[in-house]
């Protein structure tokens, strides 16, 4: 079924497919969207390929109700969308049952998306991911399983689920980023971020990169998109600004809200000396009778009396009451107060109840508690989704517009805050967390940046000493982003340097001033979109964290070992991919933005990032300790009749093959691979031979060579493609 929306000025596409008794397979639709980047009206074909791999329709039957620990064997479906087409899209993927009165209610429906925490279908508005982007040629896999949640009443079973996805969406054809940069391509542990200079703190980006308040990359203004993977660790629940995470033991959790019944949460959050406070809460009552209590402390206490309809903040022994408002159980409510030290104002469901004057501050050492008055004596039965606290007022419209009907928070002073309760690991909580969410850096594991797939135009493809092609030096190499994995054709090299795969054409200096694909974007087998690059220099842990003592005087082969057992896909940094990422640097993109080139500043201290301005873009989104600090294998190794020289070396294997290094005959350059191209602009240390067979980079466009040794002055860095 495929429905087309009209609107204004886009179409919005709805694709809805019926996971009934039919096998879906290898399915594709073609849709009308919107290609031009105009204000005239002028549309195209694209296509979006939705291929299931599965024979089975999602369904339940005959289900009986599991804990979240119990599914571990359960049904995996699996759901991969192809986007074939020429544009973005931007989507959220939805599950929606048959209504019939044998059906399931969907609230009861717990549903697993790949790592996402489980919930249920009415928790998250029936959405199983939302605001995904798919571009061109890229593929998303889904792997889904649902079961009947733990609290399913009686009167739902052996009635019946049938699933049905849709995916709806638009077309994208502008981003904040207008370079032409490809999108980066993250693993499945890597999490997007942004830097917040207010804070000098790393956030969530918005992964989408069309929200300007989480900004994730922008290179035309050296805004490189950065991502970090995250340690593994034990699970707690997780305060949004990384102050004050809570550990407990036994928690009553139902799909990330707590339940308070017969013992309260103690939030640990103490030694409050702020002289203005704003709370604000995701709330039900589970039983109206008697005063529940919401939050407390020692001396505060904020409260609903279900007999006169009325909250009630307490402080001290002063007391003041809202104007009345009926409060229903089993519903879920935003509430909040303000407090400045002698006026309260109460508000529900983004609304403002009632204020009323109170003296007295609220400065005090006693822990802050969900679910129990200021004694500790008495607990209610309430549930708890989210809870924030500001040191400051909250106005009338913050209220209205943030807190109404859903929380769409607001960081600015948020000094503690729970956006769900369910104990998870730190990986499991950013992968789920929203943009904005605060990074602490005792979570990263390591930081790596994105070079995107660009074409440069040559200047010395000879190696010459003196070339006027243009003035890559003073103003910048001449760089354009390519499209996926377009090309602009490459320069082969072995004893002599060719411009076609054939090797029949030589390259002369009428070849200077042509724009080529820069070779560290393609491989044996594929053409790269771009791929990712440790931040900093590694530490003793194989990471890549600013202010770390930089790992030193290991072989090579020890590096090179050692980084793939952390993953397949991570490699030691070859020349050219040196070379890609420098030369980037020396573009409008990074140090050139103005046709007026400026200098890396070195790193004088075997410390990762110890140079605030030891950046390839002159600021935290570029790659650093590329300049000084220690220096860096690479994997570039001189030819022996056409094969690897492993010479005098440690290594007791061959690397895997010719993708893991560069390899260079009779001291032939690779265009590209900042050596000989740049030889006006840096004088040579040393050629690479086969005594000295590996090549060692140092500054920027320095380098010397090496064999296998260990040295206290040599690391190395982390490639990810």
């Amino acid at each position: 079924m495929i429905e087309f929306i009209k609107t204004k000025k886009t179409y919005i596409v709805a694709l809805a497919v019926l996971f009934l008794f039919v096998s879906l397979s290898e399915t594709t639709y073609s849709l009308f969207l919107k290609s031009d980047t105009t204000d005239e009206f002028n549309y195209n074909t694209g296509l979006l390929d939705l291929e299931f791999v599965t024979d089975e329709p999602i369904k339940l039957e005959n289900a009986f109700p599991q804990k979240d620990s119990e599914t571990i064997n359960n049904k995996i479906y699996t759901l991969t969308i192809k986007n074939t087409g020429s544009l973005a899209y931007l989507f959220d993927l939805k599950m929606l049952s048959d209504e019939t009165n044998d059906s399931i209610d969907y609230k009861y429906i717990k549903v697993k998306v790949n790592d996402f925490l489980p919930h249920t279908l009415y928790d998250n508005n029936n959405i199983l991911d939302s605001n995904v982007i798919i571009y061109p040629k890229e593929e998303i896999t889904y792997k889904i399983s649902i079961w009947l949640d733990a609290g399913t009443p009686n009167n739902e079973l052996g009635k019946v689920f049938n699933a049905k996805v849709v995916a709806t969406g638009k077309s994208i054809y502008k981003t904040i980023d207008s370079s032409g940069a490809n999108h980066p391509k993250m693993d499945n542990n890597m999490v997007p971020v942004y830097y917040d200079y207010s804070l000098n703190k790393w956030r969530v980006a918005d992964k989408s990169n069309m929200n300007t308040g989480y900004t994730w990359y922008n290179y035309g203004e050296s805004k490189w998109a950065n991502a970090i993977t995250i340690k593994d660790s034990e699970k707690q629940i997780y305060d949004l600004t990384g102050r004050n995470n809570i550990k407990v033991a036994n928690l009553n959790v139902d799909n990330g809200n707590v339940i308070i019944d017969d013992t309260y949460l103690d939030l640990k959050i103490a030694n409050y000396k702020y002289s203005e406070i704003s709370n604000v809460i995701r709330i039900k009552f589970n039983d109206i009778k008697d005063n529940i209590y919401i939050i407390s402390n020692d001396k505060v206490s904020y409260y609903y009396n279900p007999t006169n309809k009325t909250f009630i903040f307490k402080n001290g022994d002063n007391t003041v009451t809202s104007e009345a408002v009926n409060i229903d159980k089993n519903v879920w409510y935003i509430i909040g107060y303000t407090y400045d030290g002698s006026k309260v104002t109460f508000y529900v469901d983004g609304k403002k109840i009632s204020t009323a004057d109170i003296t007295g501050n609220v400065t005090t050492a006693g822990s802050f508690k969900l679910g129990a008055d200021s004694a500790n004596n008495k607990t209610s039965k309430i549930t708890i989704g989210d809870v924030l606290f500001y040191n400051r007022i909250l106005s009338d419209n913050e209220f209205n517009n943030n807190y109404r009907t859903s929380l769409n928070i607001i960081y600015q002073n948020l000094i503690y805050g729970y956006s769900g309760f369910t104990p998870m690991t730190a990986q499991e909580y950013y992968l789920s967390s929203k943009p904005g969410t605060v990074v602490m850096e005792e979570d990263v594991d390591s930081q790596y940046v994105w070079i995107p797939r660009y074409k440069y135009r040559v200047w010395n493809v000879m190696g010459e000493t003196n070339v006027d092609t243009y003035d890559a030096y003073h103003k910048g190499i001449d760089i354009a982003f390519e499209t996926l994995d377009t090309s602009s054709g490459t320069i082969y090299c072995d004893e002599t340097c060719y411009s076609d795969m054939a090797k029949t054409i030589v390259v002369t200096a009428n070849d200077n001033g042509k724009y080529y694909t820069h070779p560290a974007f393609s491989t044996t087998t594929k053409e790269l979109t771009g791929f990712w690059v440790s931040k900093y220099e590694m530490s003793e842990k194989y990471q890549s964290k600013a202010g770390e003592d930089v790992l030193r005087n290991e072989y090579l082969s020890t590096y090179f070992t050692n980084i793939r057992k952390i993953n397949a896909n991570y490699h030691v940094i070859k020349n050219t991919e040196w070379g890609a990422i420098v030369y980037l640097a020396h573009s409008k993109y990074g140090l050139c933005p103005s046709n007026l080139c400026t200098d890396v500043e070195s790193n004088d201290k075997y410390i990762s990032g110890n140079n605030s301005k030891d950046s390839t873009t002159g600021n935290i989104y570029g790659v650093f300790d590329l300049s000084g600090s220690a220096k860096e294998y690479t994997m570039a190794n001189v030819s022996k009749t056409g094969s690897l020289d492993l010479g005098n070396s440690y290594f007791t294997d061959v690397p895997l093959g010719t993708d893991d290094y560069d390899l260079y005959q009779n001291n032939i350059f690779i265009l590209g691979d900042a050596t000989k191209e740049t030889n006006s602009w840096y004088e040579l240390s040393s050629s690479i031979n086969q005594d000295q067979n590996w090549i060692v980079r140092n500054k920027l466009f320095e380098y010397t060579s090496s064999n296998d040794i260990q040295d206290d002055s040599i690391t190395t860095r982390i490639i990810i493609k």
